[in-house]
Formats: C-alpha cells, structure tokens, sequence
C-alpha cells in the first residue's frame, strides 16, 4: 500500500482499474459459472422427466397385460442413455413386473415419500411415474438418473471458458485503461489552464468547467465557489439597490392606498349625509358618537345636540331597547351583523316603525370595537299591509259568496238535467191521457143507461148493444196498458224527484262536511244514469252499448258519482243528436285502470271537441252549446276530485265524436 502511495498518478490509477475490473470479473464469472451449474442440473432433470413420461406410456399394455417380457424389452431401451443407472416397473399389487440396470435405485425408492414424484440425491435423481391406460393405473415406473460424468464434465468445460474470459478481459483492460488515462488528467490540466488566465488577467467572472463529480470535480467547483464570493460583494451592492427602489415602490403604493382609503370614507361620510335612511354607530358599549342628518330628523333631534352623550336606547322605546339589548347586540356579535324590525322613539314620544340593520367591527384580536346601525322607515309600508290585508279580507268574503253562487249553478244545472227527464215522462203522461179511450168508455155507459129498462132485449136485438161487450172487454184491455204506462211513468217522475232531492241534500253538504263514503258496484252506478236518461235515450233514438269488465268495488260517494255520470250521458246525448246521424250511439265502458282506479268512459259519435277547447273544456263557465251554461263539467270534475278520482276527456277533433273518463278508486 505504501508503494502505491508513492506510485505516480497514471501507475495509481492503472493498478485501481485492474482490481476493480478483475474483482467484478471474478463476482461475474462466479455468479455466471453457479448460474450455469444450476441450469445444466435443471435441464437434466427435465429430459429424464420427459423420458420418464414416454417409457411410462410405452410400458402400458405390457403393464396392463402383465408381459414382463415387452416390460424388460422396453426397458433395456434405456441402455442408449448412459446417465440412467437403473430402471423398475411395478404393479399395483406392488410385484416388481421388470427390471433394468443395478439395483441401487431401491433403497431411494423406499426413501420416496408417499404422492411424491422426484427425490435428489446429490447427482443422482429418481423419478416416478404413474402408468396409466385407458384412464386406469397399471402400474408405476421408477428411474434412477447419475448426472455426476455429464455434470461435471459440463462444469469444467465452462470453468475453462470463463477462466479464458477473465484473462482475456484483465489484458484487454490494461490496454485500455492506458488508452484513456487522459480522461482523468484531461479535467486537471484545463483547470490549471484556467487559475493560470485569472491569475493574469485578474478576470473573476471566468469559471473552470466541471467535468464530473470526482476529485478533480469538486476541486473545480471549490475554485468557481471561491471566485464567486469575490463576485458576491458586488451582486449584495446591486441587490440593496433593487431592494430599495421596491421599498421606495412599495411606500408610494400604501401611500396611495391610503388616499383611495381616505377618498372612500370621505365618499362614505358624504352618502350618510345625504342618505334618506339613519345612520348611526356606536362604540362598544352602545354610547352614540355619530347619527347622520336624516336619523337626526327621524327622530328629532336638532343639529346643535351633541349625540356624544346619547346612549342606543336613548332613541328607542323600551320593548325595543330590550330586543336590542337581548336579541340584537350578542347576535351581531356573534354572526358579525342582525337584522330586523324595531322602532324608534321621537322626541314628542310617537313610535315610529322600522326595518334595522346593526353591524358589529372587529379588531384583528376578534374584539368588538364599534357598532353601526342602518334604520329604515317602513310606517308607509306596515299601513299598506293593513290596507292589504282589509283587501284580502274583502277579497275572501267575495270569494265565499262566489262559491256560494257556483254551487248554487250547480245545483240548477243538475237539477234542469233530472227536470227535463220529468218533463219528457209529464209529456208522455199528457199524451197518453188525451187519446186515452176513457171517452169511449164513457159513451158505452150512456148508451147502457139510455137502454137499461130493456137492455136484455137491446143487448140481444140491436146491433148497437150487441158490440157492448166486445167494446167494453177492449176498452177494458186498453186501459189496464195505459193504466201500466202510467204508472211506470209516474215512478220515473218519483224517481227523478228524489234524484232532484238528493242534488240539492248533495250540495247542501258542501256547506258541512263531506258525502258520505259507500263501497259501490260500478255497474250498479251506470244502470241508476241509464235509468234517469232512459226516456230521453229512447225518445232520441240513442243505441245504448255497455262494454263492462268484472272490476273490485269503489269506494265513493254515490250521489256524486251519479250526478257526474248523469251530466255526461246528457251531454253525450245532445253530442249525437246534434251531429244528426242515423247510427247514433253511446258507449258505457267500465275496466281496470291501474292498481288503484277503477274507469267508467262514456263515449259518443257525435259533433267531437276541438283540440284548442280540450284544455278548457272544464273551465268554469266554457261551453260550446248555444243554450249552455259551462257549469256541468266544471262541477263534475271538482266532484271526481274531492272523492279521491278524476274526470278526463279525448277527442280526435270535430266530427269524430269525444270519450270522457271517470276514474274512481277502489275500495281499501
């Protein structure tokens, strides 16, 4: 080692890149020879385990039909493979069906453990194999493998390879590493090329350059370092210069901003002058110490009064000094700022209404210093809201007799649909009493009472009397018809009055409470409209068709029910008849609608709707008939809605006649 010290720099640095390069040589070498130690072995135990799978699936048959002459025959195959000590094939009885080469594989068969397949002894590895035909075992197949010649063969000939590559390299590195001495002497010769021109041209802005970060390097950049602290002097001189033409900027700046400052509070003093609100603030423990001239004049109080000595609740009445004081103050405190309506207390001692905002300022510590107060007059406004709410009052009140009004409509309305049917059934009754054939049968009695004293003879000999019995039998037939008809009409007209009391009990609940809630069979709501309509039906020559689905009950108020269904069979009516078809026709439809909703559709051929009369076909007080009122589908629909339903309507358009929908909800 001490040699080495005192060797020259080029023998120090030859012998360094000689030891350096032969330890990385011999660790690569080393690591390259156990690398290849490794993969022969592996590779050899992956041929045998090759070999092992073919012999096992040659032995099979001979396995299978326990020919341990084809078993030894194929065995002695293995003698072309020098590695493979011995050979053994056994039944699954466990007798031994061949045998090949020497019986040194048995004591490691008996070593192999149970499920296992390769036990490695060293150099010497065995195998085993289960053979199997036909997806049966047959048997296992055992080899016995010494890699030992092979192996170490192969070792010394790649030690031999590798011996020669580190010779060769070492010689290749001396050659070498004397090539390129240079590229460490290089850096240190510019380098002293460089000290060589400060030192004479006394030039401190020159720099060596830095070739890496060895030795040399950092005594290149040690010797820029020192050249730059000779600079330093003079960049801290240009450096306190720049920093005081900033201080110099930065000083003109808050100069400046202190005159927008003081520009915005003179702006801000100006505003509160002229401002129509009052403006106040406070110090923190509520003295006044400034009120603008109009709060001054809000409340009264002369210019020439100092406010200095005035306290907040000075200027308030005492339910509002104790919502500020209560209320107002910790919340602006808290949140920063309140606001809300309180008053103000005049001089004269009148009350004035007020919307107020209080602000609360903070130090930087988060302490209240001062309070500012914008109050706004609102005595103007809170007497609009009386006047308001007089309005609404009134409004309500109208309201109410306009309802009273519409359901006074309603009840006319439905009560001239039922009038109309009792009209038609007086019209019958009328009828049937003018031609009645009671006059006949009054004159038969006169001709009897003219010829009673011999009305035996007359009955026998007159041609007259002899009719009487015949004439009295028919007339008798005639009126037993009529007397039916008429009591059939004079029911209907009973029917239709009851129907008309119970229009008007219906809509004098409307003022109580609500109609009574009943479960309802849907087809027994359109048989009671067809009944009230029937005369009318029949007498326009309507064809009445009934498409009716089983469905659950409802649960409605039938009378209402019954006052819709009504209303839509009239309105159906007079749709057909002013269309002036010959095929008039109305279909009642009854299914399903949904989980919770039983339909009733009444469709008619008639005139059909508009499309721009759809969306205000219930409108209170829209109708397209000439004598209409606009009041019956309005009520209609109001009615399908206060008993959980509703009442909708589709129409192609004019001429293709309408379908309105009821739908009711089923019974819960």
């Amino acid at each position: 080692m001490n040699l080495l010290r005192s060797s020259s720099i080029r023998q120090k640095i030859t012998t360094v890149i000689m030891l350096i390069t032969g330890v990385v040589l011999l660790i690569a070498c080393v690591a390259l020879f156990a690398f290849q130690a490794w993969t022969i072995k592996s590779r050899m135990i992956n041929e045998l385990a090759i070999t092992a799978d073919i012999i096992a699936s040659n032995v099979a048959v001979a396995a299978m039909f326990e020919d341990g002459e084809k078993a030894d025959q194929i065995l002695s195959g293995l003698g072309a493979m020098p590695q493979i000590a011995s050979a053994r094939l056994d039944l699954n009885n466990g007798t031994q069906l061949a045998h090949f080469g020497d019986s040194a594989g048995n004591e490691m068969i008996q070593a192999l453990k149970p499920g296992a397949d390769i036990l490695v002894d060293g150099n010497r590895v065995l195998l085993s194999r289960l053979v199997v035909r036909e997806k049966q075992q047959q048997g296992r197949l055992y080899l016995l493998a010494d890699f030992s010649a092979s192996y170490y063969a192969l070792l010394k000939l790649y030690g031999s390879i590798l011996a020669l590559v580190i010779t060769g390299s070492l010689v290749i590195t001396y050659f070498l590493s004397g090539r390129l001495q240079h590229l460490v002497t290089a850096p240190i010769i510019r380098l002293t090329a460089t000290a060589q021109q400060i030192a004479e041209a006394k030039d401190y802005t020159v720099r060596a350059d830095k070739t890496g970060t060895d030795e040399v390097g950092t005594l290149t950049e040690a010797f820029n370092q020192m050249l730059t602290q000779i600079q330093a002097q003079d960049s801290d001189l240009q450096c306190a210069q720049h920093e005081l033409r900033d201080q110099l900027a930065t000083l003109e700046s808050e100069i400046a901003e202190r005159k927008r400052a003081q520009y915005g509070m003179e702006k801000l003093i100006a505003i509160n002058e002229v401002t129509p609100d009052f403006v106040g603030r406070a110090d923190s423990s509520g003295r006044t110490f400034y009120i603008n001239p109009a709060g001054r004049k809000l409340i009264g109080l002369p210019t020439d009064v100092d406010v200095n000595s005035m306290h907040i609740r000075d200027y308030h009445p005492a339910w509002a000094g104790d919502l500020i004081r209560d209320e107002a103050l910790p919340t602006a405190m808290r949140d920063g700022h309140w606001s809300g309506e309180t008053a103000l207390l005049r001089r004269d001692g009148h009350e004035i209404h007020v919307s107020q905002v209080i602000i609360a300022h903070k130090n930087s510590a988060g302490e209240v210093e001062s309070f500012s107060t914008v109050i706004r007059d609102v005595s103007e406004r809170r007497a609009a809201e009386e006047a308001l709410h007089k309005s609404q009052e009134q409004m309500l009140k109208s309201s109410r007799l306009a309802g009273m009004a519409e359901v006074a409509t309603s009840v006319l309305h439905n009560v001239g649909n039922v009038l109309n049917s009792v009209n038609v059934s007086g019209n019958v009754i009328s009828e049937r009493l003018r031609h009645s054939k009671v006059e006949t049968l009054h004159k038969t009695a006169g001709l009897i009472n003219e010829h009673l004293a011999n009305f035996g003879d007359f009955v026998t000999n007159d041609s007259r009397g002899q009719r009487i019995p015949g004439v009295i039998s028919a007339i008798s037939q005639v009126l037993r018809e009529e007397h039916a008809e008429l009591l059939a009409e004079v029911d209907v007209i009973t029917s239709h009055i009851g129907h008309i009391k119970e229009i008007v009990a219906m809509q004098q609940s409307y003022s109580k409470v609500s109609g009574m809630s009943e479960l309802v069979e849907p087809k027994d709501l359109i048989e009671d409209a067809l009944r009230m309509n029937a005369v009318s039906l029949v007498r326009g020559h309507i064809k009445v068709v009934q498409e009716i689905d089983t469905v659950p009950k409802v649960q409605v108020d039938r009378h209402k029910v019954l006052q819709i269904l009504v209303n839509l069979l009239t309105n159906a009516e007079q749709a057909v008849d002013e269309m002036g078809r010959n095929d008039k026709q109305v279909t009642l439809r009854i299914q399903n609608s949904g989980e919770m909703f039983v339909s009733i559709s009444v469709q008619d051929n008639g005139v059909g709707i508009a499309p721009e009369n759809l969306i205000r076909i219930f409108s209170h007080g829209f109708t397209t008939k000439k004598t209409g009122h606009g009041f019956g589908l309005h009520s209609g629909a109001i009615a399908a809605t206060e008993i959980g339903g509703t009442l909708r309507v589709h129409s192609d358009g004019p001429g293709t006649g309408a379908t309105f929908t009821l739908e009711l909800p089923l019974a819960t």
